[in-house]
């Protein structure tokens, strides 16, 4: 994907600045250019983030107080459940990938949290619950419907946005309440919006001696020795005053002498490794390719497969040289 410009439709901050009207310059200035110098968006206003896309602020309004105009909702069968889809329009959805492109750069988030950030992915997280006794692992429970717009707020506040601004690029990036399943800008502002809760699974982990990581959704901590007796019970106390909720039947703690898996790899050895279900369904691919079945709608997802599985077979190639 071509990366999105800094500063959308001007080749410097001076410039962009100077298309400001004056009242709107006196007052965004100082915010814009400490968020520009972080590598954050560099929005205070409405006035600020129209100029930057050539919008009308009007329009912007329009897209904040009534944002269902600005989405198709829809529903898609994931296996036996459905998911609802908000998938954002044109205007709307460049703002967001905007948004999402540059927080992802901008916010340094901690090693545990590996998914949406950039040079990160499943399989480093994977490698770190190799080599281990116990696993714990759960979810939650439809992530960016339950990440609260509130949240979202806060979390812009403490990278360094005033209220007005942050309250601005959430309601650009929520619907109904909380982030929308489809906006480009979910994953990166739900991974910051867990900033807290983040911290504290981390603090009590660390206490144990464990490891955390976080993908998304998928909570996983693993440790050597006899596993924590209420550890269970105790992330369930961090969640309990948040919006987010644990799904209880994708909770397991499995040990080492059952198959331990981590983001649908084996962990149980030295480096994670294909489930045999899994290279069983590489192997159709391959066939499919070399006979010309796959549909080319289809293509993509099964290059990306192919190249998921070279990622994995590469790493342990590398370990076993």
């Amino acid at each position: 994907m071509k990366e999105p410009p800094p500063l959308v439709l001007y080749s410097d901050l001076d410039r962009y600045l100077a298309a400001l009207e004056s009242e709107t310059r006196k007052a965004d200035e100082p915010s814009i250019r400490l968020l520009h110098e972080a590598g954050l968006p560099p929005v205070s206003s409405t006035r600020s983030l129209g100029v930057l896309f050539g919008f009308r602020p009007q329009f912007i309004g329009t897209m904040r107080r009534r944002p269902h105009r600005y989405y198709n909702v829809f529903e898609i069968r994931k296996r036996k459940k459905k998911r609802r889809i908000q998938a954002p329009r044109v205007a709307i959805k460049i703002i967001q990938k905007w948004f999402g492109h540059y927080f992802s750069r901008g916010i340094e988030l901690p090693p545990y949290v590996v998914g949406f950030v950039p040079g990160r992915s499943s399989l480093d997280a994977a490698k770190l619950h190799c080599k281990k006794d116990w696993i714990f692992s759960t979810d939650i429970a439809d992530f960016f419907q339950t990440t609260a717009d509130s949240d979202v707020v806060d979390s812009l506040m403490h990278y360094g946005y005033t209220f007005p601004a942050a309250e601005l690029i959430t309601d650009l990036s929520c619907l109904g309440g909380s982030l929308a399943q489809g906006s480009p800008s979910s994953p990166v502002l739900a991974n910051i919006a867990m900033r807290n809760v983040d911290e504290a699974i981390s603090k009590l982990v660390n206490n144990y001696g464990a490891t955390y990581t976080r993908y998304a959704d998928d909570i996983v901590i693993s440790g050597l020795g006899k596993s924590p007796s209420d550890l269970g019970k105790e992330i369930g106390q961090i969640f309990r005053p948040t919006t987010w909720k644990l799904a209880e039947h994708k909770t397991r703690l499995v040990s080492a002498r059952d198959r331990m898996k981590v983001h649908g790899l084996l962990v149980h050895g030295e480096q994670p490794r294909l489930t045999k279900g899994y290279r069983r369904r590489l192997r159709a691919i391959r066939h499919l390719l070399e006979a010309d079945k796959i549909p080319e709608s289809d293509l993509p997802s099964a290059l990306g497969h192919l190249a998921y599985a070279r990622s994995v077979e590469g790493e342990q190639d590398k370990n076993t040289e």
